[in-house]
């Protein structure tokens, strides 16, 4: 099961401390776990991007993967060009993938998200 972990509230600088702490760990020879974080400024930023249009064309691509953003777009009666840029932006937080060939998938099973009220 692929997962993806969003937070949102999350500082610059405190993820800047994180990656610095885990860089400073591996060159003293310390195991340090892997992790993908998707960072989202505030909640704003997170609904700009995850829409409800985008998250149905995660639930569609995960369940079948499409040759193309044209088959894409048929198969969720959508503007081309609009799916083209949901699957750009999607595609940029990892979360759909390409293949060498043109088919467009998604691997994420889950979305994790810690959201920060107080910031």
């Amino acid at each position: 099961m692929a997962r993806a972990e969003i937070e949102v509230g999350r500082g610059l600088r405190e993820a800047a401390a994180d990656v610095a702490a885990a860089w400073k760990a591996a060159e003293t020879g310390h195991l340090v776990a892997a992790g993908d974080r998707i960072l989202f400024r505030d909640w704003e930023a997170l609904c700009a991007v995850l829409t409800p249009k985008r998250y149905a064309l995660l639930r569609h691509l995960r369940q079948s993967p499409e040759s193309g953003v044209r088959a894409l777009a048929r198969a969720l009666g959508r503007d081309v060009r609009r799916v083209h840029q949901d699957v750009v932006a999607l595609a940029d937080l990892g979360l759909v993938t390409r293949g060498e060939d043109g088919r467009l998938s998604s691997e994420v099973d889950e979305i994790a998200s810690t959201i920060r009220v107080a910031v």
